[in-house]
Parts: C-alpha cells; sequence; structure tokens
C-alpha cells in the first residue's frame, strides 16, 4: 500500500500509513505487528521525493539503518539520487553517488543527466554522460539528452561533436508511411527518395506558413 499510495503520487497518505506502522510496533510488545523491510523503505523514500521532502528522506535513510538494522540495497540509493535530482540539489545527488558502497548502475547515471539536462548543469551532465558511455554505450537517449543539454546552453560546436558521435556508432533511426500499397521509409539528412525534391518544396511551404503565424518561441529552447 505505501508503494502504491507513492507511485500514484500520493505522498502524504504514503507517510501517514508509513506512521501508523510504526505506532503498530509501538503499541505491541507481543509482536503482533507487521515490521518495515527493504520494500517498506524503498516506497518511504520514493514518496519523499515526490514529494520534496528532503529533510524528512535523510531522517528516514538514517533510521532504516539504525532502528531497523536494515542495509540499503540498490534500490533505495536510486530512491535518493531521484530524491536530490528532483529538488534540484544536482551537487548533492553526484556527492551521494560518490558514497555510495557499490556500483552505480545506469539507471542512476540516467536520472542524474536527466536532471542535468533540466536545470541547465552542462559540467555534471558531461561527467554523467561518460558515466553512462562505460556503462550503455549503445544507449542512443543519453546522446540525444546531452545533444540538447549542449543546444539549450548555446554550445553548437559540441551539439554537432555528439551527433557526428551518434552517426559513427549506429545506424539513425528511420520512420516508415504506408501510402496505398507502397511503404516509404525516411531517416534524418536522407536524399534518397525518389520524390524528396517535391517534399522539401511542400516542407518549405510548411516552414514558411509557420513562421506567418505569431509565435514568440522559448529562448531556452
Amino acid at each position: 500500500m505505501i508503494v502504491g499510495l507513492a507511485l500514484h503520487g500520493r505522498a502524504n497518505e504514503a507517510l501517514l500509513l508509513f506512521a501508523e506502522m510504526k505506532k503498530s510496533m509501538s503499541g505491541h510488545s507481543n509482536g503482533c505487528c507487521v515490521s518495515p523491510n527493504h520494500v517498506t523503505f524503498v516506497g518511504v523514500l520514493m514518496a519523499c521525493s515526490h514529494a520534496g521532502l528532503v529533510n524528512e528522506a535523510q531522517f528516514h535513510w538514517e533510521s532504516m539503518q539504525r532502528d531497523y538494522n536494515l542495509k540499503p540495497q540498490l534500490a533505495h540509493y536510486g530512491c535518493m539520487v531521484d530524491l536530490f535530482c528532483r529538488a534540484g540539489l544536482l551537487e548533492d545527488a553526484y556527492a551521494f553517488i560518490k558514497r555510495m558502497p557499490m556500483q552505480c548502475n545506469a539507471v542512476i547515471w540516467r536520472t542524474l543527466l536527466a536532471a542535468c539536462s533540466l536545470h541547465g548543469n552542462v559540467s555534471l551532465g558531461a561527467l554523467a554522460r561518460c558515466r553512462l558511455l562505460e556503462l550503455e554505450p549503445d544507449y542512443a537517449g543519453d546522446d540525444v539528452t546531452m545533444s540538447n543539454m549542449y543546444a539549450a546552453a548555446g554550445l553548437w560546436d559540441e551539439k554537432q561533436d555528439v551527433r557526428k558521435r551518434m552517426k559513427r556508432r549506429r545506424d539513425p533511426g528511420s520512420s516508415l508511411i504506408e501510402v496505398g500499397s507502397r511503404t516509404h521509409e525516411f531517416a534524418s539528412s536522407d536524399r534518397r527518395h525518389l520524390r524528396e525534391k517535391g517534399m522539401q518544396e511542400v516542407l518549405q511551404s510548411i516552414v514558411e506558413n509557420s513562421r506567418a503565424l505569431v509565435h514568440v518561441p522559448e529562448s531556452r529552447c
């Protein structure tokens, strides 16, 4: 129930339920109660993360070890990194990762990378990307995130370097569309289609018409 509430954004209810669990323990000396386990604290830390309760999460992190003799597992470390990242405390998240007694997995590094992209921390994002290259070098999403981060910061040369590395490491993704009984395939910067000239003319017309609309784009993007 605690994990379910936390997953669905009902963090306060999850924490209240955990408080009831602890209260039931203190009120029963004969052991007729349910003790928190590793899964319980995953839900508790997740709830704190979604609610932005940094101090409360740190209290529960210490409590699970001190009061319940539960050694944190990778999932708990992931929850804490997610907590710091959601709160914008990127340096704290990185410091927490460095203190981990086990190897950090790609999911945790990717959480940090996404937060760096959101908050514009290019230097820390590049560091997280280097670690991801060691763990999952063929995951295209990390390159896209890094490329977009460089673009948002106005670092166009770095963005182009990332795109070039992507093309060297893997075939580009493509889109398929079926018209009548024929299937057409398209890839970025691909000029091999027989009707490419006509499609470019239509695209140019769409661009010109779009520019005529009153629209103020977001400067960061």
